[in-house]
This record gives structure tokens, C-alpha cells and sequence, in this order.
């Protein structure tokens, strides 16, 4: 039943730019490199075996619809690229939008842990109480420090300690499930340390002590689960379940003293989570976490906190220093990690797409070049040359365009879970992806067209 917080991932899985980059720049010049041929020498021996090989890759109507086929495949997987892109992009911006339930973020998080639960011992408890005691008040005189409180889980964490609980005089319906809330423990500055705000009643005081009465401050999710409607303080919870004969906790009614609002644990997209808070020095000291608050530089306090706990403790570890902002970095990163990807593989694939249309559009002006040579000399101005080119393009961009929309939607669907606070099928993605894939492919279509309004026909007739 640890309590701590697994680190972030996001120093293991990250992009490579120099891999990405190597990548896209191989892949876009290889496909300019092909997508051109048409516009090499027409003579000599090199020439000649260019022609030869176009002749065998466009030549048959089979191969040219081939080829325009595949690249309608990679117009629609483009906007189905992009369109995910866009909503998880949408995502991230949603979730920075997220009120994290804290006064304020100007707060920086170090978990202590000075005993091991498993041998704790009484005096070991009374010891590591009294060390994170020593640490609070050096690090209060630590400029630009306001406040320091002590704690089992930093702000925004959660605890993988929890336990049935119940209230005195509730009782559940048939086949109701036994109500869950994590356990936690706070000092009596930890809530104004770390920006939660007290909503009802009082913060634990220095009186709240071993031998004591029990009492506990539970948040909002689990007052209005066990008290709709009601006035929670002064009514009375306990843990319960078999489990409890096998961890140092106690069943013992506690009166509840105050509600504190929820914050946003487990992520800036979870749901709040039913949370007790017990006096820290009534109960076993399994870990700590100190909290400190600043006026502004927060982060700056990290090294002097570090030097604090080292003087008193030098041999205990010092785990996940890190500030609010940093925490909702790391909540948001997961999201952000797989928006990079998406939108990598979009950008590269329009490339590409882009690229396959100029290319296409080249092969057919070239194959096509007596043909249009002949239009122009019977009287065919340029413009019209250039709308024919356009609207040969045009086609298998707008049959692209509709495969990849209605395949946004139907991936859009898969990726549903990764959302938040927008819609799978949002009007405004879609349609921003579309216009943005019309534009690039008619500059695709574009450059073939104007190559083609140039073709001379007194020089392609004298080559017939």
C-alpha cells in the first residue's frame, strides 16, 4: 500500500527531432525527386532511360489508376491524420484550461519518507515526527518561504491507500457496493501550504494529538456522498473491512471537523475522488511530504529545501521534488506525447500527399504534352489548359477529401478516450482540416497546371 506517486514517463518515451527530421527529409526528397522526372532533358542517354521507365509506370490506363488511386489513399489518411491531430491538440488546450481546485500554484512538493512501515517502530514514529518538525522550521526561515505544511501525498497526487469506510447512522441499499475513500494525513498548515481550500468547518490545530479524540477533514466528493444535503461536522466515519486486521489503521469512529473542496488528483481530467484527511500526528508517519508555499519563484526554493533535509536527515531519500506546475505538466504530457506523434505523422503525410498530386498531375501532363499541344494550336488558351490540369487534380482531391473525412469521424471514435472536453466529431476540426488540405492540394494541383499552360505547340508539333 505504498503512497507515492510513480514519476513521469516523459524522460523515457519522447520524439527524437534528429530521427524525425532525417526521416521527413528523406522521405519529401525522394518523392519531389520521383514526382519530377517529367521534368528532366528529354534527350540523351539518361534521357532516354528516364522515358523509358515512366513509360512502364504511367503507360497503361491499369498503372494511371493506380496511381491516382493511391493518392486519394493518402489524401483521406491525411485528413484522418490531421483531424486527430486537431482534437488532441484541442485536448491539450482544453485540459491547460483546467481548474486544478487550488488557491494557488506557487507551491513546491518533496516527499521524505523516514521510516519504513513495515518495521516502524513507536520511537522510530516519534522520531521522524519530530525530524519533520526541525525541517518545517528551517524551511520556514528560508526567504521567500510564506508557509510549510507536512502531509502524506503532495497536492493533485493520489494515494494507492484505500479503505471501506462508513458513517454513523447510514446504511446501504441492497447490493449497494462498500464506499471506498482514500486515506490521507495532513498537519495543521498543510492545507493553507498547498492552496486547498477549506470549505466548512476548522483545520486540524495543534491540539489534534496522540491521545486525542479522533477527528478527520474529508473533502467534498465524500461529504456529498455521505451527507447530501446535510452539514457533515460533527457527524461521524469510520474505516471499515477486513482488511484493517492486517495495517496499522484503526476502525474508530472520528468526528469529522472540516471540508476541504476538491482538487484535481489523478489528472486534470479524473473525477474527484472521495478523500479523508487525518491528523498527522495521530497516525503512523508512513511517509511525508512536505509542502511549501511562495509568493513567486517557487521552483527557486528547491535547492535551499534539499539542503534543509540533508542537514537533518542525510541518509533519507528525497523523492519527487517537484511544483504544482510541474505536476499538471506531468498529467498534461501523456496528452501532449501522443498529440507530437499525430500531428508528425499528419504533416508528414500531407507532405507526401501533396507531392503524390503534383507528381501524378506531372506524369499526365507529360504523357498528355501532343495532346495539349494540339488544343493549343486549334486555339486552347492557356487558362483553359491550366482549368483542365486543375480539374483533373481537383477530382481526386475532392474524392480524398470525402474518404478522409468519414474516416475521421469513424477514427475519431476509437480515440474518444483520449479526449476530453471535446467532441469526437467537433465541426470546428474538421472543417479547419478540410479547408487546410483543400489549399495544400490545390497548390499541388497548381504548379503541374502552370507547366502545362507552357507547353509550346509549335514544338510539339514539330515533334510528332
Amino acid at each position: 500500500m505504498s503512497s507515492r506517486t510513480p514519476p513521469s514517463a516523459r524522460s523515457e518515451i519522447r520524439l527524437d527531432g534528429v530521427v524525425l527530421g532525417f526521416t521527413t527529409t528523406l522521405a519529401v526528397a525522394l518523392a519531389l525527386l520521383l514526382s519530377f522526372l517529367a521534368s528532366l532533358p528529354k534527350e540523351g542517354a539518361f534521357a532516354s532511360w528516364i522515358a523509358a521507365g515512366m513509360r512502364r509506370i504511367s503507360g497503361s490506363l491499369k498503372k494511371q489508376r493506380l496511381q491516382r488511386g493511391l493518392v486519394v489513399v493518402q489524401i483521406a489518411v491525411s485528413v484522418m491524420l490531421l483531424a486527430g491531430a486537431g482534437l488532441l491538440t484541442r485536448t491539450m488546450i482544453q485540459l491547460s484550461n483546467v481548474s486544478t481546485g487550488l488557491r494557488t500554484e506557487q507551491v513546491l512538493t518533496m516527499e521524505v519518507p523516514l521510516i519504513a512501515p513495515a518495521r516502524a517502530t513507536l520511537g522510530d514514529d516519534v522520531d521522524a515526527k519530530q525530524r519533520y518538525q526541525r525541517m518545517q522550521r528551517e524551511m520556514q526561515a528560508i526567504h521567500g518561504v510564506i508557509e510549510v505544511g507536512v502531509g502524506s501525498i503532495m497536492p493533485l497526487g493520489t494515494s494507492q491507500i484505500q479503505l471501506e469506510i462508513k458513517a454513523e447512522g447510514k446504511t446501504l441499499a441492497v447490493g449497494e457496493a462498500i464506499p471506498r475513500a482514500e486515506y490521507r494525513t495532513a498537519d495543521p498548515l498543510y492545507f493553507s501550504a498547498a492552496g486547498i481550500p477549506l470549505l466548512r468547518g476548522r483545520p486540524f490545530a495543534a491540539t489534534d494529538q496522540e491521545g486525542a479524540g479522533r477527528v478527520v477533514i474529508i473533502n467534498q466528493a465524500l461529504a456529498n456522498q455521505f451527507f447530501p444535503g446535510e452539514d457533515p461536522i460533527g457527524k461521524r466515519i469510520a474505516w471499515t473491512g477486513d482488511v484493517l486486521r492486517f495495517t496499522p489503521f484503526s476502525g474508530d469512529w472520528r468526528t469529522v471537523v472540516g471540508v476541504v473542496g476538491n482538487t484535481q488528483d489523478g489528472g486534470l481530467d479524473a473525477e474527484p475522488r472521495p478523500v479523508v484527511f487525518m491528523p498527522f500526528a495521530q497516525e503512523l508517519a508512513i511517509t511525508g511530504v512536505l509542502v511549501l508555499r511562495s509568493g513567486s519563484d517557487v521552483g527557486g526554493l528547491a535547492a535551499a529545501a534539499t539542503r534543509v533535509v540533508r542537514g537533518i536527515a542525510p541518509a533519507a531519500p528525497i523523492e519527487n521534488v517537484m511544483t504544482v506546475a510541474q505536476i499538471k505538466d506531468q498529467s498534461v504530457s501523456p496528452r501532449r506525447l501522443n498529440a507530437a506523434l499525430v500531428s508528425s505523422f499528419g504533416i508528414l503525410a500531407v507532405l507526401i500527399a501533396a507531392v503524390g498530386i503534383a507528381g501524378v498531375l506531372a506524369f499526365s501532363v507529360n504523357a498528355r504534352t501532343t495532346e495539349i499541344g494540339i488544343r493549343m494550336s486549334l486555339g486552347a488558351d492557356s487558362g483553359r489548359v491550366q482549368r483542365m490540369i486543375l480539374k483533373e487534380g481537383g477530382v481526386l482531391l475532392a474524392i480524398g477529401l470525402l474518404l478522409g473525412v468519414a474516416g475521421a469521424f469513424l477514427a475519431a471514435r476509437v480515440i474518444q478516450g483520449l479526449l476530453f472536453g471535446v467532441a469526437p466529431d467537433d465541426p470546428t476540426t474538421f472543417i479547419g482540416v478540410a479547408l487546410m488540405m483543400g489549399v495544400i492540394g490545390i497548390g499541388a494541383c497548381w504548379l503541374p497546371a502552370l507547366r502545362a499552360a507552357r507547353i509550346d505547340p509549335a514544338i510539339t508539333m514539330r515533334a510528332m
